[in-house]
């Protein structure tokens, strides 16, 4: 009896183990979108953001972490205009640190329950120009919308009507720019 009861449960066990690495239907089939800058009309500029060391990872190079939590996003710009520009309003979207429960499947759809509109000055770089965003309270940024933009010869850009210019940041995180 021991002989078939132990055959048995091999069979189980091998079936259940078949049947878990089954792939799902593809109706159920989920995919992670990652929203970049449209080229074109609807948004003057590249944009590209880099997530920064927050309070959570090691202060290096005799940094001080910043009180409580924060995010930092290194933000780049790049633009074909002569004109460089200058600062920029942007809106950021993400998730504090307040307790909360979601279903997996719904998390994609969700933008974060904090919203913080910052005025930004640029700096030269490389391929345009960069702006560092500090971001008391912020635990994750889902994304960055550029609102306005300011040149150097005085000229503005607005979003206007069905207009779009946003990012989600990289998921690679940067713990020193050294």
């Amino acid at each position: 009896m021991k002989p078939a009861l132990l055959i048995g449960s091999t069979l189980l066990l091998a079936a259940t183990v078949l049947v878990a690495q089954s792939p799902a239907p593809s109706a159920q089939q989920s995919s992670i979108a990652v929203t970049v800058a449209p080229s074109g009309e609807s948004c003057p500029v590249s944009m590209h953001a880099l997530q920064g060391r927050g309070s959570g990872l090691i202060a290096v190079k005799n940094q001080a972490p910043p009180n409580g939590i924060s995010q930092r996003i290194h933000l780049i710009l790049g633009d074909r205009r002569t004109a460089k520009i200058v600062s920029a309003r942007v809106a950021v979207r993400g998730y504090s640190g307040k307790a909360r429960m979601a279903q997996a499947s719904s998390l994609s759809e969700t933008t974060g329950d904090l919203t913080k509109t910052i005025e930004v000055s640029f700096a030269p770089e490389d391929n345009g120009v960069a702006a560092d965003l500090e971001l008391p309270g912020f635990t994750a940024v889902s994304s960055i919308r550029l609102e306005s933009i300011v040149y150097s010869d005085g000229s503005a850009w607005k979003v206007g009507g069905g207009q779009a210019c946003s990012i989600a940041p990289d998921t690679l995180v940067l713990v020193a720019a050294h």
